[in-house]
């Protein structure tokens, strides 16, 4: 009978192990299908998407370009390296340059599994990743245009040597696990700068300040080889970018890393526009990045000290192997960024990015292990991943439309047909327009006299004109052109 019983349990170990797995797998499978249902929107993901073509096109592999003459200063190039490179396998798409955002999302969820191997059950870990590949930052970012998803992945990368560091067996494998750190705060550098640096390092900092873990930070910090792969892979790109374009260093170092947060509406932003936000709004923005886990800590917390009293978040760490230091150093990867944002104004949602593993940790951590055997537990998941498939499909695309060119330009391209017709803008186009015209709006499309002409004019959502437009978005439209591109619309 107790063998039985014993295999048993192991049968629905193993079942739910299975499902876990599976719920992971669709999370990736989705946000794969999904990557070509919504157009590049503006400004964010068509401008970092307009930039990688660019790379693609001008064959600089150094300096990122904004516009064919104009360089982009404001972030390395690694994540656009990785854009540039799929446009170049698959050709020049929307599916193609959001594909490296998976994968280097992937690589985020591998790290984390790789830190968190030996240290909790598999189960435990499955419930980790998937409670962090269903939030909501994490799953857009995974199939978006930006520099989020490379951040996250390297940031976990290094916080996961970390980790490995404390836990390793001997003075050989720390050496090897300190060496795996250095290789991932190089591709931090290359990420997104000096602000991937102390993303990622200042809770490793706060970690090793509260569990008094300074021989491991002296002996990481005291080998030189870590700190020869970090610059072996970083620094080269950093002097051949300066050398090429004279005042970079200064403009993203000090510009970029200094003066955007110190400074409300800081004029000196090359590139777009600073974000004067409230004080402290980095808070209710990690947190609605953060759910599910989010919501789970908020709850659990305050109910295991009303029913079991003082000390029972504790007693629940303990029940994982190195739980209480596990749960101690999620905590500092979940604070890290809110204390470092707090005192910013000019910040987005995505700044909540490097905190979402903690939560997840933390939220996994503090919820009995029994849990995640019963259904309930991935089921839960599996609901809001169908609410993730219904948005994607059926009520994004149409709301991404909104604000990207593309309604505009296919409208053109199938009023045009196969000739060469003129297409004018009565304002600076957008960078989807750019994009989805393979740039040829940068010189202009004049077309040849004896083809139709079209133009795009802004236009209130008001305006009578609409009805005669071919094709519109939130604040443009597409209208066949009689008068040589002069007129413009009534908002």
């Amino acid at each position: 009978m107790p063998a039985s019983s014993s295999r048993s349990e192991k049968d629905s170990k193993g079942s739910s192990h299975r499902h876990w797995l599976g719920l992971l797998g669709l999370i990736l499978l989705l946000r794969l299908l999904t990557l070509s249902s919504l157009p590049l929107t503006d400004h964010t993901e068509a401008r970092y998407a307009e930039i990688a073509r660019l790379m693609l096109q001008l064959n600089d592999w150094i300096s990122p370009h904004i516009t064919p003459t104009e360089v982009f200063w404001a972030k390395p190039p690694l994540s656009i390296w990785g854009q540039a490179l799929s446009m170049g396998i698959f050709g020049v798409s929307a599916w193609a340059a959001r594909l490296p955002a998976l994968l280097w999302s992937c690589m985020a969820l591998g790290a984390l599994g790789w830190m968190l191997r030996g240290s909790v059950s598999r189960q435990q870990i499955l419930a980790v990743l998937v409670a962090l590949a269903l939030s909501p930052l994490f799953f857009i970012a995974a199939g978006a245009v930006m520099t989020d998803a490379t951040l996250a992945a390297t940031a976990l990368f290094v916080q996961a040597a970390w980790w490995r560091v404390l836990r390793s067996q001997g003075a050989g494998e720390r050496r090897r696990m300190a060496r795996w750190l250095g290789l991932g705060l190089g591709l931090g550098l290359l990420a997104k700068g000096p602000a991937a640096a102390v993303l990622t390092l200042l809770p490793i900092f706060m970690h090793a300040a509260w569990r008094q873990h300074w021989p491991a930070i002296r002996a990481v910090a005291g080998d030189f080889q870590v700190w020869l792969i970090c610059l072996v892979v970083a620094l080269p790109w950093y002097l051949a970018a300066e050398i090429k374009t004279p005042g970079f260093v200064e403009y993203f170092v000090l510009g970029e890393h200094v003066m955007r947060f110190l400074q409300p509406g800081w004029a000196g932003d090359r590139y777009g526009f600073a974000h004067a936000q409230p004080w402290g709004i980095i808070w209710p923005y990690t947190f609605l990045a953060g759910l599910p886990a989010a919501l789970i800590l908020l709850l659990r917390t305050p109910y295991l000290r009303v029913s079991q009293g003082a000390g029972a978040l504790r007693v629940q760490f303990q029940q994982a192997p190195d739980g209480v230091d596990l749960a101690c150093y999620a905590l500092c990867i979940g604070l890290a960024p809110l204390l470092l944002f707090s005192a910013s104004r000019n910040l987005i949602w995505t700044y909540a990015m490097t905190a979402l593993p903690g939560l997840a940790i933390l939220a996994i951590l503090a919820c009995p292990k029994a849990w995640f055997a019963h259904a309930a537990s991935w089921g839960l998941g599996l609901a809001l991943l169908l609410v993730y498939a219904f948005a994607f499909i059926f009520k994004l695309p149409q709301e991404a439309a909104r604000h990207s060119a593309l309604p505009l330009i296919a409208a053109y391209a199938d009023a045009c047909g196969a000739q060469d017709c003129r297409l004018s803008y009565s304002s600076k186009p957008d960078y989807s327009a750019y994009f989805y015209t393979a740039g040829r709006l940068y010189a202009g499309m004049p077309g040849l006299a004896s083809a139709p002409a079209f133009k795009v004019i802004q236009m209130g959502k008001n305006s009578p004109l609409r009805s005669n437009a071919l094709a519109c978005n939130e604040d443009q439209c597409l209208l066949r052109d009689s008068d040589g591109g002069r007129a413009n619309a009534p908002d």
